[in-house]
């Protein structure tokens, strides 16, 4: 279950830097700067990135319950990094909506 652990990193990893130049944006958008748009598509390429990984995520999991169930506790680290990654997600949304 190491690679799922990579995984995870690897998505918390893209969304920390969608949420750093979702911030950007916002700060740059409240001054009237014109680096607004590049913090903005910035922060959707990390966004971008975040779900393609999550994607492979799943599928990667997917593929491994059809060899061996998880046990309890693996499955609720999962369960517990997808909430999150939904949530920041979500929330990184609502900056680059501002």
């Amino acid at each position: 279950m190491k690679k799922i652990q990579e995984l995870v990193d690897w998505i918390d990893d893209e969304l920390e830097g969608a949420k750093c130049y979702a911030e950007k944006y916002v700060y740059k958008k409240a001054k009237g700067s014109q680096w607004a748009g590049t913090f903005h598509q910035m922060a959707e390429d990390e966004l971008r990135h975040a779900e393609a990984i999550h994607q492979l995520a799943v599928e990667e999991i997917e593929q491994l319950n059809t060899v061996f169930k998880a046990p309890e506790e693996m499955q609720a680290k999962w369960d517990e990094s997808h909430k999150a990654y939904v949530e920041k997600a979500a929330w990184i949304r609502q900056m680059l909506a501002m």
